[in-house]
């Protein structure tokens, strides 16, 4: 193989890896942005119907980690989902994507009950995306 086979194969290589997060930032819709300090706290992001339609959500931590102790997921037509799972996303992390049941769905409001673990630091930020599919 020579230098430029080997060159070509590298960029393609870099591509095909690349895609995933292309892909992510195509269908992720940045819903908002909230402080977190180090004490437990109850943050709300609204939504409302003119965002659309989401069939998932995703979080991303910076700062500092955050303890998420409880999220609510509430729709426009009322009902809820509720995820209490205890879960630590440390800084510069994200969750993954975070499915709604029920299919493409209008949000009204999301609930997070967290608090930073910030040793050294002054809270955390936490960014919420919705996806579409």
């Amino acid at each position: 193989m020579n230098i430029l086979t080997g060159l070509i194969t590298s960029i393609t290589l870099a591509a095909g890896l690349a895609a995933p997060q292309v892909a992510w930032t195509q269908s992720g819709v940045f819903l908002g942005e909230k402080h977190v300090s180090d004490r437990g706290e109850r943050d709300t992001f609204r939504i409302g119907q003119r965002r659309g339609a989401f069939t998932g959500l995703r979080v991303e931590v910076s700062g500092s980690a955050v303890q998420f102790k409880r999220v609510v997921v509430r729709f426009e037509n009322g009902s809820e989902q509720v995820f209490s799972k205890d879960h630590l996303l440390f800084r510069g992390t994200g969750s993954g994507i975070i499915d709604l049941r029920g299919g493409p769905r209008q949000i009204d409001k999301v609930v997070f009950y967290y608090e930073a673990r910030s040793p050294g630091w002054k809270g955390a930020e936490v960014r919420l995306y919705g996806i579409k599919r």
